[in-house]
């Protein structure tokens, strides 16, 4: 990250703690996680036929104490027309036998990238939407449903949300919150969470050697269809683990670009 961008990062956030809006971030916060959490791999409700087709494209390399995270959270939803598809690069723990059981649809891929994984995973997509998604994403109820709705505009190329972390402390949430809502260009499309119209995809596919394959794809789609292809709505989130955080440390993983790089709404 450019020092300069950080050093803004951080006067943004002195602001927001200074003027008292940090209780209307907080509040706004809790409204935020207690949307996503509507559902907790509980009994789904009555679903309803719907006409557009949803593929979940998921790239996986040994997570098989966490795959069924996104499979069960979007079964619990109330869409219907959907599938899974699991692209393993031969996991030695049984992931894709697991993928399997849960109901998902098993590509193995030979090359161990996620760029060339999730492309593969288009391919097999038999969807009108594709969704890439990360293998510890948590989906509320509503998600598949707001993304048929967000193409229901014919302009729209790729619709993306928000996140928070369902293992993270309130700290590292609020930085989540004040990313999606303050910091985050409307192209900055991360990989827990991108969904692209399938005609679409055909113009701009994913780069399996691109650096930061997720925020390339967006930029590329920026690039080919300008802000009008994008549909962003940073007060919807879903769920992701902060296992990269633990794993580089906070300040380290800011600094290296993370979750908190660019700048949109103000």
């Amino acid at each position: 990250m450019d020092t300069g961008i950080f050093l803004r990062r951080i006067r943004d956030v002195l602001k927001i703690l200074l003027t008292g809006r940090i209780f209307k971030e907080l509040n706004e916060l809790k409204s935020k996680m207690n949307a996503s959490t509507q559902n907790s791999h509980e009994a789904s409700p009555p679903k309803n036929e719907q006409k557009t087709r949803i593929s979940v494209v998921i790239p996986t390399l040994n997570e098989s104490s966490i795959i069924k995270n996104p499979i069960l959270s979007l079964k619990a939803g109330s869409y219907s027309n959907f599938e899974v598809i699991i692209v393993d690069c031969m996991s030695e723990d049984g992931t894709a036998a697991k993928a399997r059981r849960l109901g998902a649809k098993v590509v193995v891929s030979r090359k161990r990238n996620a760029g060339y994984q999730t492309h593969l995973g288009f391919m097999a997509a038999e969807g009108d939407i594709i969704v890439r998604t990360d293998a510890d994403t948590i989906f509320p109820q509503d998600t598949l449903t707001k993304i048929a709705g967000a193409f229901e505009n014919q302009r729209v190329v790729v619709y993306h949300v928000g996140h928070l972390y369902y293992d993270g402390n309130i700290l590292l949430n609020l930085l989540a919150h004040i990313y999606d809502k303050y910091w985050r260009r409307i192209w900055a499309t991360t990989g827990h969470f991108i969904a692209v119209r399938k005609t679409a995809y055909k113009t701009v596919a994913f780069k399996p050697l691109a650096k930061g394959q997720d925020f390339d794809f967006g930029k590329r789609v920026h690039e080919t269809f300008g802000d009008k292809a994008f549909a962003y709505d940073p007060n919807t989130a879903v769920l992701i683990s902060s296992r990269a955080i633990q794993k580089q440390g906070l300040l380290r993983y800011i600094l290296r670009g993370g979750s908190f790089r660019t700048r949109t709404h103000s």
